[in-house]
């Protein structure tokens, strides 16, 4: 078994804990009540404001960056959430794969072997479980993120980076969803990250309007940017999905999914 997320330490440092490197998972009222849905997920992830304080942000170097953040989900590999920074500079060592959706806010993270990432508004950011250096909060950022903890067995190379999901491209034809129940949705993508033997996969991915059955094989972050689509839990549970909706979804979710509209979404899978 993999070692537990420890706080503070994801790429954006987007981890909530106690700073000591042991996981804290003080939840809120409100988080509870999100954490309680099959398929856990915020709208208008951009701009909601009832967040909850995660503190100072570990190993400084300059200045007092503070955290603050909603969790979405939280187990001892997988976490996903909103997170939040203000401005200052600390290390950081990340203890898995982590895709960061950054929606607000400047900032700068460099890698011990010199790599320099510049983030802003819709920047696109995988980073490979065992990086590590030091991040620049230039402008309180705001992100989405899932980081899955993965032991580094291999030379994983440079952090993928891209720019404006909305319009990036050009996307791969991904062919027809199989399960279908009406019409016929058609898939689309862009593949940011595969790791080895599929560890974990991020990117693009684009569906048409049909209704069809949902299988999640696999836990599953998206945050939708484009398009509506409402989601029914096997349970009965009703999840609509429109722009700026993040949601996790864990392994063996199942359900029927309805596209009103094409919709688009920064995924990562593990």
């Amino acid at each position: 078994m993999a070692p537990p997320i420890q706080a503070g330490r994801g790429s954006a440092g987007s981890s909530s804990g106690d700073g000591n490197g042991d996981v804290a998972l003080e939840v809120n009222p409100l988080e509870a009540q999100v954490m309680t849905s099959s398929a856990p997920h915020i709208h208008d992830a951009a701009t909601v404001s009832d967040l909850t304080d995660w503190g100072d942000q570990p190993d400084a170097i300059e200045g007092r960056s503070r955290s603050s953040g909603r969790l979405l989900w939280k187990s001892e590999q997988v976490e996903s959430g909103l997170w939040v920074c203000t401005p200052g500079s600390w290390r950081l060592s990340i203890p898995g794969d982590e895709l960061c959706y950054f929606l607000s806010g400047r900032a700068t993270y460099t890698e011990h072997n010199g790599e320099t990432i510049d983030v802003g508004p819709q920047t696109v950011v995988h980073f490979p479980s065992g990086w590590t250096g030091r991040c620049d909060v230039h402008e309180t950022m705001r992100n989405t993120y899932m980081l899955s903890v993965t032991p580094t067995t291999f030379d994983r190379g440079a952090s993928p980076v891209m720019r404006d999901p909305l319009t990036a491209g050009p996307l791969v034809d991904w062919g027809p969803v199989p399960t279908m129940i009406e019409g016929q949705s058609m898939t689309s993508g862009k593949l940011l990250y595969k790791g080895p033997g599929g560890r974990s996969e991020t990117g693009i991915w684009v569906c048409t309007p049909g209704f069809w059955n949902c299988h999640v094989t696999s836990d599953e972050y998206c945050h939708f940017i484009a398009g509506r689509c409402t989601y029914t839990h096997e349970s009965g549970e009703v999840i609509e999905i429109r722009p700026d909706t993040v949601a996790f979804f864990p392994k063996d979710w199942k359900g029927t999914c309805r596209v009103h509209e094409t919709v688009r979404k920064v995924y990562m899978i593990r």
